[in-house]
């Protein structure tokens, strides 16, 4: 199995090491080093396991980034709400105010995070003002729906805030440990491919050990056909139902379902959810969205025996 994006790195790495085991017996005393640095089997372990350390950090850090995504989301209804009510308020029943003519337009939901801070702070400056200075005919303090103050609004915006900051710091930690593993990936890669010229250049064509060498790269050959996904949320089992048309390739080897909480939907961070055998079109999950009102975007990959691959479109599903 060659390496066909990140969540293979680990096991075709596994190959390699297998393989260098069993040239190091073939060879007696000492085993192969690669040179001009002396690089052996022990430094490819612990190049491993340094791997390891970072993909199961990224893990950690998308999942806290898809947590803040989440959270995020569930407070910009309510908030947006908020700010609408007031507006109407302010409009309609202080419209002979000056107020009236300062509240602003109401922020769109996926405007960037500068723009709904200046919102909110704008709307608590109206708020507190009108609160201060009432104008005539009007006694404060001004309040929305459900008695909601002044003080909760802005302890409403200083959690969004936070969020804000929290979901910042979590992409850079993902960009960080996507940075850190693949760093480290073209590190061990670049040897691989030594170590396979070696072994071609030490042993016979047809000696077993050259015969049986991991692949770094896929053998020449097609690209297979994408599938076409589809899903939804099923309210009954509170899980994802995914399904796919069947590949027809020849060649096919099984499929394998991934996740990405990134909008549009990032290869280089997205999370296998499961691998599976040729005739399975279907799968029933709940990662990425474990809490009410989280999103995760899922694509189906056709797996080729010969390392090739390609995802099908993108399916996005929101749980209520």
């Amino acid at each position: 199995m060659p390496f066909s994006g990140p969540s293979s790195y680990l096991a075709v790495i596994d190959e390699f090491i297998g393989h260098w085991t069993d040239v190091n017996v073939a060879l007696g005393i000492g085993g192969l080093v690669l040179q001009p640095d002396a690089y052996a089997i022990t430094n490819l372990q612990t190049h491993r396991t340094n791997l390891a350390t970072f993909i199961t950090s990224l893990e950690g850090f998308i999942n806290s980034q898809e947590g803040h995504r989440t959270s995020r989301d569930n407070q910009k209804d309510p908030m947006r709400e908020r700010l609408r009510q007031l507006g109407g308020i302010t409009k309609n029943q202080l419209r002979d105010s000056v107020y009236a003519g300062q509240v602003p337009q109401l922020i769109e939901p996926n405007a960037n995070p500068g723009k709904w801070i200046i919102a909110m702070d704008d709307a608590s400056h109206m708020w507190t003002t009108i609160n201060a200075t009432p104008p005539a005919g009007f006694t404060p303090p001004l309040l929305l729906t459900g008695g909601f103050t002044l003080a909760n609004f802005n302890t409403a915006v200083a959690a969004l805030k936070a969020t804000f900051t929290s979901l910042v710091q979590a992409d850079q930690d993902v960009t960080r440990a996507i940075d850190e593993r693949d760093a480290l990936f073209l590190i061990i890669r670049d040897r691989l491919v030594q170590y396979r010229g070696v072994i071609e250049a030490m042993f016979a064509l047809d000696h077993p050990l050259v015969l049986s060498l991991p692949r770094v790269y896929p053998l020449p050959g097609h690209t297979p056909d994408a599938v076409t996904l589809s899903g939804g949320w099923n309210v009954g089992t509170s899980m994802a139902d995914l399904s796919w048309t069947a590949s027809t390739d020849p060649d096919l080897s099984g499929y394998s379902v991934r996740r990405s909480g990134a909008d549009p939907y990032d290869t280089q961070s997205e999370l296998v959810v499961d691998t599976l055998p040729p005739g399975t079109l279907v799968l029933a999950t709940d990662e990425g969205l474990g809490t009410p009102g989280a999103t995760m975007r899922y694509k189906v990959y056709v797996e080729l025996s010969t390392g090739n691959e390609r995802g099908s479109n993108t399916v996005t599903i929101n749980r209520p």
